[in-house]
């Protein structure tokens, strides 16, 4: 899922940016409603090996390639 936030009748909500459905409260300022998508909206957890220490490293299943400790480009940045 990726979110998006979209200004509201009477605040902001979170929105899928894939199927473009609301969910979730509608907050009044948009720093609530990214406290709250914080708080309540976590990404599944992963295990990818390490391609320096050969170890497993827990990273979410929505990191970017160039984040994830697995891939070279990663180390060579």
């Amino acid at each position: 899922m990726k979110l998006i936030c979209k200004s509201v009748v009477g605040g902001w909500q979170s929105f899928d940016e894939y199927t473009g459905l609301a969910f979730g409260p509608a907050f009044h300022k948009v720093q609530d409603l990214w406290n709250w998508q914080g708080e309540n909206i976590t990404a599944d957890k992963v295990v990818v090996k390490s391609l320096m220490t050969g170890e497993g490293v827990l990273i979410d299943s929505d990191t970017p390639w160039c984040c994830n400790p697995s891939s070279e480009t990663y180390w060579s940045m």
